[in-house]
């Protein structure tokens, strides 16, 4: 049996240190650069998570953007819309990445999978609210059968009305109705009121729990009504928001819905609005005679990651214009 002395048995422990300590040195490094899936807080605990999150945020932003324009602009077939949504998604990751990697940061963006479609809904001239037939109806429904996918999001997203003209009595007031089909109980908003200076739009929401209304002064040529954020000239309208009345678009009457309007004659300007369903109205025409519907995005899911030396981010962004809802 061969026999160590002293010295040999002082080099053994020393390697075995040394050894351990590098071990450790790995161990830290792995701690110290984390790895968050979905999750991560802005609490300054994680070197670089603000910046994480910030750019989140731009990337989302700009992707919204990207989605209301093609739209807007590239609305003849989902194909075009998908190709156009796609190069915006790589363009905002193109120039995130520009903009962080002076300061060590990796930005990626890309599309996961195909959007989701629906149909947009729009009034583009300044005109009354009335159907698009060969004999205008001040009464007519707007869109039928709008379906709640199993997310509990409304399935109506970015309904924003900009009136120049309302109703000034009550009694003659422009309606919007989500009719709950198969008897369910509807939804109803009505707008009245004046425009410019010392002019005062009224909102009212009538809801299967009861009825509130928000008054807003409007010193603008116009009322810009936001139905489905729930602002009017982008201040908060607590009769169309959450909380304890809870007067949120078709809130309520089930989880299928008809949209009408009532007294359509009575307001003048422009409307738009996304339902999530992909078979365009057929009582309407398409665009650019108004109002028109069209083959929309609804929504889509990108990927967001961030790197740095300390952290990794990544995380699934549900992107919906419009729809309060929609992280």
């Amino acid at each position: 049996m061969a026999h160590l002395n002293d010295d040999d048995r002082g080099q053994i422990i020393l390697i075995a240190a040394l050894a351990l300590a590098v071990t450790f040195i790995g161990l830290a490094l792995v701690v110290n650069s984390a790895i968050y899936t979905q999750n991560l807080a802005s609490r300054g605990e994680v070197a670089g998570s603000n910046d994480a999150l910030e750019m989140r945020a731009i990337v989302e932003a700009n992707v919204e953007r990207g989605i209301i324009a093609a739209n807007r602009y590239n609305y003849s077939t989902q194909t075009t819309l998908e190709a156009s949504v796609r190069e915006s998604v790589r363009t905002v990751s193109t120039q995130t990445e520009r903009q962080r990697v002076t300061s060590g940061a990796l930005v990626n963006a890309t599309l996961t999978g195909s959007p989701t479609y629906g149909t947009r809904i729009a009034q583009n001239d300044t005109s009354l609210f009335e159907s698009g037939e060969a004999t205008p109806s001040a009464d007519w429904m707007v869109r039928e059968r709008v379906t709640r996918p199993g997310d509990g999001t409304n399935a109506t997203r970015g309904f924003v009305i900009n009136a120049t003209d309302i109703p000034t009595d009550s009694a003659d007031a422009f309606a919007v109705t989500a009719n709950g089909t198969g008897g369910n109980p509807k939804w109803t908003m009505q707008v009245w009121g004046g425009v410019g200076p010392g002019g005062t739009v009224n909102v009212e929401v009538d809801t299967p729990s009861g009825t509130q209304t928000c008054t807003v002064p409007i010193e603008e040529p116009y009322a810009h009504i936001d139905v489905t954020d729930g602002t009017v000239q982008s201040k908060p309208c607590l009769a169309l928001q959450g909380g304890s009345f809870d007067g949120r678009f078709a809130h309520g009457v089930g989880d299928e819905y008809n949209i009408t309007y009532e007294s359509g004659d009575q307001i003048r300007g422009n409307y738009s609005l996304v339902v999530r369903d992909s078979t365009p109205a057929s009582t309407l025409d398409t665009a650019p005679a108004s109002p028109f519907s069209t083959t929309a995005i609804y929504n889509t899911t990108v990927r967001y990651r961030y790197d740095t030396s300390n952290l990794r981010y990544e995380a699934k962004i549900r992107v919906a214009p419009g729809e309060p809802d929609a992280s």
